[in-house]
């Protein structure tokens, strides 16, 4: 009965120091983490989530632990209900991490340990984020610089280039050739008035020129006075001695 007693009240104490640890651990978190990152959702059994984010990936994930009654000589129950910003892949590497180092700190207090982990694994994705971005930047100036040479220098012109272009020219010609004879030949015949109805310029240059024509011919009074007041005037009195001049028949 002694003994039994004795192992019942062991049992007890032991109990009451896992508490105890729980409680520490709990104080500790709250000195680390503002209210907004940790949240309290229940104290029997200890539960609550620490909120974990990373500004360069515009990303957060909220990881709840569940403290059984022997922690930490047990696992705590741990589980991620809410992120934004990862992949499903992401989240599944970060669970296996958390329950991988959860089994090998059994006996030590590792709530801490854990979110560092997790915090170091949002480093390591910001990281391959980072040199992804770099690369993607790298080859778009690479393919840029490219496009800028390949338009600086031109195309390299080869035999089997300058006669596929040559042929292309040649036809090219010979067509604008055929049609423009045709259209000549379609000029030719057409009548007086099919080409009048097909460029109407023509009769109104035909009307132009007979009015001009028209206008020269007028004659008017304005117009002979005019001339008349431009007539040359003669001196009467250099031809007053014509009649002494003795003119001579040949």
């Amino acid at each position: 009965f002694v003994n039994n007693f004795q192992f019942q009240l062991s049992i007890g104490v032991r109990m009451t120091d896992y508490k105890e640890e729980q409680k520490s651990e709990l104080e500790t978190l709250r000195c680390i983490y503002t209210s907004e990152e940790l949240c309290e959702l229940s104290d029997n059994p200890y539960c609550f989530e620490v909120m974990i984010s990373s500004a360069s990936l515009n990303a957060f994930l909220k990881v709840q632990f569940e403290l059984p009654e022997t922690y930490p000589d047990a696992v705590p129950k741990i589980t991620i209900p809410s992120q934004s910003g990862l992949a499903d892949e992401q989240i599944e590497e970060i669970e296996v991490l958390l329950n991988q180092l959860a089994t090998e700190n059994v006996s030590m207090v590792m709530i801490f340990t854990l979110i560092s982990a997790v915090q170091e694994k949002l480093l390591e994705y910001e990281k391959i984020a980072c040199e992804s971005l770099d690369k993607e930047k790298r080859e778009m100036e690479e393919q840029n610089k490219k496009r800028e040479e390949a338009v600086y220098h031109g195309t390299a012109v080869t035999m089997e280039s300058f006669l596929a272009w040559r042929k292309a020219f040649e036809e090219e010609i010979t067509l604008l050739s055929s049609v423009r004879v045709l259209d000549d030949q379609n000029v030719m015949k057409l009548t007086g008035r099919q080409m009048f109805e097909r460029d109407a310029s023509l009769a109104l240059s035909d009307a132009r020129f007979l009015n001009e024509a028209d206008e020269d011919l007028v004659i008017t009074d304005e117009n002979v006075e005019s001339e008349e007041q431009t007539a040359v005037d003669i001196d009467e009195s250099l031809f007053q001695d014509l009649d002494d001049l003795a003119i001579e028949d040949d």
